[in-house]
């Protein structure tokens, strides 16, 4: 009796600290997070990545929604003609909805002066105060998550003014490399 508990709990044990797959987290990604990608887009998108196939589907605004990269804990995605999105699970110190690991998501918005917006989430999609977990430039940025590691790279833009147009020239770029301790990107 006392080696089937201890069994049984170790089983337990294992299966709480398995890690999420990126997989999983774009299958339950909620509607308001892309509104235009339907759950039927995202399994075709998942299921052609599976099959080594173009993983590219027509959304609901009849655009094309590209799937451009899966691994275990990073996905880029090609939203529109003006919008990409990179996902990586990060895992954290300490647990956040009961998990290890939450969900950084980037969208860049633009094609010449180009602008990113950075989320964080937990894996039941909560959104998170994304100041915990990165200080975020004053100025207009890109941004692009790794997809071999834990890293974001920043690139500050300098405009003379924020681009009321995207003809704009720019003053001067910023590049530089944030890593993740567990805690925030530093």
């Amino acid at each position: 009796m006392r080696a089937t508990l201890i069994i049984a709990s170790l089983f337990i044990a294992l299966g709480s600290s398995a890690q999420t797959k990126m997989s999983q987290v774009l299958k339950l990604m909620p509607d308001n997070i892309v509104p235009y990608l339907s759950e039927t887009n995202k399994l075709d998108l998942l299921d052609f990545m599976d099959s080594n196939m173009k993983a590219e589907v027509r959304n609901q605004l009849e655009g094309k929604t590209e799937l451009m990269l899966l691994t275990d804990d990073y996905a880029s995605l090609t939203l529109n003609e003006a919008t990409q999105m990179d996902m990586r699970l990060l895992t954290v110190s300490e647990p956040v909805d009961s998990a290890s690991q939450i969900i950084c998501l980037v969208n860049t918005y633009g094609s010449d002066a180009r602008d990113s917006q950075i989320d964080f989430y937990s894996l039941k999609w909560r959104k998170l105060d994304a100041t915990k977990y990165i200080q975020s430039p004053a100025q207009m940025f890109t941004a692009q998550l790794d997809s071999q590691q834990a890293q974001l790279m920043l690139t500050i833009s300098n405009f003379i003014d924020r681009p009321a147009n995207e003809e704009q020239e720019e003053v001067k770029k910023t590049s530089f490399t944030l890593n993740w301790d567990g805690v925030r990107f530093k």
